[in-house]
């Protein structure tokens, strides 16, 4: 629960809790929802079994409240009985839209006449019993605020409570009435006309008491005042108030009264049997006693062998009532008096009476505890929210520092800087994955501020922390290192004897980015126990910042060269795919003979379908008992035979080794040239030692065809053709079979060629794909670095932003910043689009904060001086060709000088006034750009000042707008059209005027989807803001 409504709940209990009739708490109760909330009506409902009461209600425009004195059941126009009548036993709030409810509710009498929209129903819950129901009207379209059902939902329990005890004492009032008005006119012995004074009298000493107890601050003080005004309307010598201590399980009597005396703190135990006391808390009933001696032992029957210890005098009258707090009994209130048959039933109903008022009055100490506790709990809170929010604004800074950076060197030097700026760290190393070299490249290494050499780790060195924590991304805390070391690299002795050399405290933290571990970072100092949990947590929050700008620079300094790559690659295997069509389609035209198996190689571009139509035709053509095409795999040296055939059934895959020179495909790769055998147990030893056993697979061949397969000079493998006849093999034969192996080589490589292109355009679109999630992540850290739109609001309540990037990241950007009475504003439009243009944003933004903020620059012209100088000197303007530039216009709004200043670098702003339109031109001058020596030092920006206090509106803007080609001509919009688009809407709320644009815009673009530039629109009123 929020404080402010914890304190607002107390005030008002308290305040309900004052009320000495119910009619009263009616009132007030119903005066708190209507000054707390915007009801149209307000109704308090109490439910009588399945019957409703309406007790009270009030409608907010009259003000008078309705009371019902009776307890008369509501009929159907005094409430909506049949929504009542559906509600079973609600925890939370029903809401009920009557717009979305059937017809038949639409049309209950109570609901038709009132013409109601909304009702809503407030269960009154106390413990376990459902009181009634507070029910909220609004007769608008409109519902009450959820924050304000929510504050009455906080006060519903103690109005149940206060509602239920003012129920039982108006019953208790008209028992008495009943009893006044039964009496006979005439006495006998009683006296009714005293009798009747006498419960008036008490009845409001009720009232009284209760009134001072509810607003006492402690169970001593309670005791003490009920004491004094309860003996003016009975004889209590003797006065108790006992109170349950589940803790210690007992109750417990922090100050009994006895004769005008307190006497000491006593207690007893909650399993005692033979306590009054105990027996009234347990049995939660009151017991009344007016002859002690004779009446004990039906209450206790062996009270005379147990009897407790008395505290005081004997007495001889006694009151026992149960003290309730949200409906279970929580202590006994007791009166007590040494005179026999000294309490009447009247009596009895006025100690119960008092007794729920105590019950009351400890809710309320029991409210004041929890305020007392909840103020303490919020300071705390409020303390370690200030601590946590200058931490997360420091970190904020650094991370922005940290990311705004796309070199790596700038990256480490930046977080050097940020995290010596806040802890202890004389020693700081950053270490980058060289994946080409296989090793850690520390590249900054510093201590004590002095930069060191750069170095090298190998990732086979495992005794290295700095390879452990990249190896098992896992942190590395050290406090100790010399008992500590060993944890991490058991059975290691330190790296040296001189302990006086070791840092004694040490961080590791691994630099984890999208691709995987990019490195580590770490932190060391010489003294032990130099680091706390807020240094790790600062270590792994900027470990965090430069994993982000870790990629960011290794995305921006690899794109163009993967890219270059990747399309020079693409341009290579598209000339060999040509060139190879051209060999194919020669070979075709030599080899009339084979047309048919020419045609039908060159249209497939599978090597497994390529050699079964190899087999196919050399079976047509030439015929044979066995066939295989072997594929030479250059790394593996090995040929691999698939689809080999013998007598028409495909044979395993199987493989031949390049150096088994008992294989004739081995011999004739390495010999490059053809092997032709028509007896094989004659020829064979041609190509083999006579001690070499000839391997086959499947039976023996007698004739043997194996010739090697080239494309151009490269090398395809092997093809055979083999016959169990002898002599089975002419020249035509072989020549037929050459002609066929060199078009299925080229087939072969064509193939290869297409799976590879395949395989490598696959690779481009994920390379593809990737570019563009990193182009699509610095368009995030771009957003993280303009300013949100909660503070441009805050800063420019009538204010309206229209910004429409033409590339995923945007060339036009924002920038806002208050600081003491000033505000700034600026709208910035870089030369370039898309990534470029995201870069010298990023700068841009860098460039305001350092001038600005930084600085302390205030005026604009000199702003815009500065950030032309600088971005001269960052983009190395005048050493070199780069003419990167920036359009900008800059105000600053003087709120204690009530100024608006404007001053513009290649921009102009827009004021409107009493319905006059103005162009405020600045310098025809750009920031950054071609550079000319001679100009440079004399470039001034001059500053136009206007009174902050005129009703005007501003406008500022890049050219983009204006520049948008489209419309039926396909024409640029126009710096006029532009114009007049402003002054026309310039009347309208700054919401809809951003409409009008963003329609125009896209109006404008209809018969040309291309946007042609980055859009920038700011429109405001410092008058209203």
């Amino acid at each position: 629960m929020k404080t402010g409504y914890l304190d607002q709940a107390l005030s008002i209990y308290q305040d309900l809790s004052r009320a000495l009739t119910i009619k009263s708490l009616c009132r007030k109760i119903l005066d708190t929802v209507n000054s707390k909330t915007v009801a149209e009506r307000t109704s308090i409902i109490i439910k009588s079994g399945d019957n409703f009461i309406l007790k009270a209600s009030q409608k907010r425009n009259s003000g008078d409240t309705i009371f019902q004195e009776g307890n008369d059941y509501a009929m159907d126009h005094d409430l909506p009985l049949s929504v009542l009548h559906q509600i079973k036993s609600p925890k939370n709030v029903i809401v009920v839209d009557i717009n979305k409810v059937n017809d038949k509710v639409k049309a209950e009498r109570y609901i038709k006449e009132n013409n109601i929209s909304f009702l809503n129903f407030i269960p009154l819950w106390n413990d376990d019993t459902l009181i009634g129901f507070l029910m909220i009207e609004q007769y608008q379209n409109i519902n009450t605020p959820s924050e304000q059902i929510k504050f009455l939902q906080v006060l519903a329990p103690q109005i149940a409570i206060l509602l239920q005890n003012a129920v039982a004492i108006e019953s208790f009032k008209g028992a008495e009435a009943t009893t006044v008005e039964e009496t006979p006119t005439t006495p006998s012995t009683s006296e009714p006309q005293e009798v009747q004074k006498l419960d008036s009298f008490a009845l409001k000493t009720i009232h009284e008491i209760g009134q001072i107890i509810a607003s006492t601050d402690s169970i001593e003080n309670m005791t003490e005042t009920v004491f004094e005004k309860i003996n003016t309307v009975l004889d209590a010598q003797t006065l108790d108030i006992g109170l349950v201590n589940n803790e210690r399980h007992r109750l417990e009597f922090p100050g009994t009264y006895e004769d005008g005396e307190r006497l000491p703190f006593n207690y007893c135990k909650l399993d005692e049997e033979n306590r009054l006391a105990t027996i009234c808390l347990k049995g939660n009933k009151t017991i009344h006693i007016n002859d002690f001696d004779n009446e004990i032992l039906s209450i206790i029957p062996d009270y005379n062998l147990n009897a407790p210890k008395r505290v005081g005098k004997k007495v001889n009258s006694i009151i026992y009532a149960t003290i309730q707090y949200k409906g279970k009994p929580v202590g006994v209130f007791t009166v007590q008096t040494e005179k026999l048959n000294a309490y009447s039933k009247q009596d009895r109903l006025l100690i119960e009476g008092i007794s729920s008022y105590i019950g009351i009055a400890i809710d309320n100490l029991n409210l004041n505890k929890e305020k007392q506790n909840q103020n303490i709990r919020s300071q705390e809170q409020e303390e370690e929210l200030t601590q946590a929010y200058t931490t997360l604004k420091n970190l904020g800074e650094i991370g922005q520092d940290i990311t705004s950076n796309l070199s790596i060197e700038r990256i480490a030097d930046t977080a050097y800087e940020s995290l010596n700026s806040m802890i202890d760290a004389p020693l700081f190393s950053m270490g980058i994955y060289n994946k080409a070299r296989g090793v850690l490249d520390i590249s900054t290494n510093i201590e004590n501020g002095e930069k060191l050499p750069p170095k090298t780790i190998r990732l086979t060195d495992n005794n290295k922390l700095s390879v452990i924590c990249f190896k098992t991304l896992k942190e590395i805390i050290i406090n100790d290192f010399i008992s500590e070391y060993n944890q991490h690299v058991p059975n290691t002795e330190l790296p040296t004897q001189d302990s006086s050399k070791l840092p004694q405290s040490l961080i590791y933290i691994p630099l984890i980015g999208k691709e995987g571990t990019l490195g580590f970072i770490t932190i060391q100092n010489y003294q032990s126990n130099s680091f706390d949990e807020r240094a790790l947590n600062l270590m792994r929050n900027i470990a965090i910042y430069i994993g982000i700008a870790l990629d960011n620079a290794l995305t921006y300094e690899g794109l163009e060269e993967i890219v270059a790559d990747r399309t020079a690659e693409l341009q290579k295997q598209k000339q060999e795919v040509e060139a190879n069509r051209d060999q194919i389609e020669q070979s075709y035209k030599n080899v009339q003979l084979l047309s048919e198996i020419g045609l039908s190689l060159s249209s497939s571009l599978s090597t497994e379908s390529i050699i079964k139509t190899v087999y196919e035709n050399v079976q047509t053509l030439i015929g044979g008992d066995a066939f295989g095409l072997g594929i030479y795999n250059h790394r593996k040296q090995q040929i691999e035979f698939r689809g080999a055939m013998e007598k028409g059934k495909e044979l395993p895959d199987f493989i031949h080794s390049m150096s088994d020179d008992t294989r004739l495909s081995s011999i004739c790769l390495k010999r490059n040239e053809e092997i032709v055998i028509n007896d094989i147990t004659k020829e064979i030893y041609q190509y083999l030692d006579s001690q070499d056993e000839v391997p086959t697979v499947g039976e023996m061949p007698q004739s043997i065809i194996y010739i090697p397969m080239r494309a151009e000079d490269k090398l395809i493998g092997v093809i055979s053709l083999q016959s169990f006849k002898k002599n089975a093999y002419t020249e035509l034969h072989v020549d037929l079979l050459r002609n066929i192996a060199i078009i299925s080589a080229i087939a072969i490589d064509k193939a290869g060629t297409y799976e590879k292109i395949e395989r490598q355009k696959e690779e481009l679109q994920v390379t593809s794909q990737k570019v563009t999630e990193s182009i699509r992540y610095a368009k995030q850290i771009q957003s993280s670095i303009l300013p949100n739109r909660t503070l441009i609001r805050q800063l420019l309540p009538d204010s309206f932003i229209f910004h429409k990037p033409k590339d995923i990241v945007s060339g036009d950007f924002f920038w806002f910043f208050e600081h003491d009475s000033r505000v700034y504003i600026a709208t910035v439009d870089c030369n370039s689009n898309g990534v470029p243009g995201a870069m010298m944003s990023i700068i841009g933004t860098s460039l305001f904060r350092e001038i600005v903020e930084i600085q302390g620059v205030v005026c604009p012209g000199e702003i815009l001086k500065a950030m032309n100088e600088r971005i001269v000197s960052h983009l190395n303007q005048n050493h070199s060709e780069n003419t990167d530039a920036l359009d900008v216009s800059l105000v600053v709004m003087d709120k204690s000088k009530k100024t608006l200043e404007f001053a513009g670098a290649n921009t102009s702003m827009a004021k409107i006034k009493d319905g006059k339109f103005f162009l405020i031109k600045g310098m025809p001058i750009c920031i950054g750009g071609e550079y000319n020596e001679e100009k440079f030092n004399e470039i001034e920006y001059k500053k136009h000042t206007f009174d902050l206090t005129e009703d005007a509106t501003y406008y500022l803007f890049t050219d983009g707008y204006q520049k948008q080609v489209g419309g039926e001509e396909k024409v640029e919009f126009g710096k006029e059209n532009f114009l007049k688009l402003l002054f026309s809407n310039h009347k309208e709320e700054k919401s809809k005027q951003r409409t009008a644009i963003r329609r125009a815009f896209n109006d404008w673009m209809e018969h040309e989807l291309v946007q042609t530039d980055d859009v920038l629109v700011l429109g405001f009123n410092p008058t209203l803001s």
